[in-house]
C-alpha cells in the first residue's frame, strides 16, 4: 500500500472510532446539564434566598456568590 493509502485507512479507522465516543460525550453532557436545570429549577427558591440579599460586591467577590451565580436567572421569580 501507498502512504496516502495507508493514511486514509488510519484516518477513516479513527474516523469510525471516534466519532460514536464523541457524540456519546456530547449526548451525555447534554443529559447532565438538563438534570442541573431541572434542579435548579425546584430548589432555586430555597436557594437564591441569601443569594438575593448579598450585595454585588459581596456576589463577585465570595465563594458564596460565585456558587450561586447562577441564581441570577432566577431572581426575577422571587
Amino acid at each position: 500500500m501507498s502512504d496516502s493509502a495507508n493514511a486514509t485507512v488510519v484516518l477513516g479507522f479513527f474516523a469510525i472510532v471516534s466519532a460514536p465516543v464523541l457524540a456519546g460525550g456530547y449526548y451525555m453532557h447534554e443529559l447532565q446539564q438538563k438534570a442541573v436545570v431541572e434542579s435548579q429549577d425546584r430548589t432555586f427558591k430555597t436557594s437564591c434566598k441569601t443569594y438575593k440579599d448579598m450585595t454585588t460586591w459581596e456576589r463577585w467577590s465570595t465563594p458564596l456568590g460565585w456558587r450561586y451565580s447562577w441564581c441570577d436567572d432566577y431572581l426575577a421569580r422571587m
